[in-house]
């Protein structure tokens, strides 16, 4: 099992309620590590997560940090122009081991939007495993 999947799986999160978006994907499938969780959660489960012990919102950016600040949690993806919710991306999920990622696609299309130069790295990456990878 994948060390994301099992970091995941350890936050004990509640199905339905959220998604693992970012680059995650690409570490679990081997494409390249990646160094945090980001992780889509729906309003009530944001709202939990606030209370808990553990979750801090972090001084800079509109997420929820997990106490070992490896998972960021966040209600909406506001690096998309689409900004999408739980409820929108939840049913196009890439499952893995019963977690929901964000498809290789989806991502492909937030790198684009984004466009920072490690975002074009990391799409020629996705794009070469994709290709070695074909049924």
């Amino acid at each position: 099992m994948s060390d994301y999947i099992s970091r995941v799986k350890d936050v004990n999160l509640p199905e339905g309620e959220f998604f693992v978006c970012g680059s995650a994907i690409m570490d679990v499938l081997g494409i390249r590590k990646a160094a945090d969780i980001d992780i889509l959660v729906s309003p009530r489960l944001y709202e939990k997560l606030e209370k808990e012990d553990g979750w801090k919102k972090h001084p800079k950016y509109n997420i929820l940090q997990d106490k070992d600040k490896i998972c960021g949690a966040k209600i909406t993806l506001d690096f998309m122009k689409e900004n999408y919710s739980l409820e929108e991306v939840l049913p196009l999920a890439t499952f893995i081991d019963g977690i929901p990622f964000m498809s290789l696609e989806m991502l492909i299309n937030a790198k684009e939007q984004m466009g920072r130069e490690k975002d074009f790295a990391d799409i020629k990456l996705i794009e070469k495993y994709q290709k070695n990878n074909t049924i």
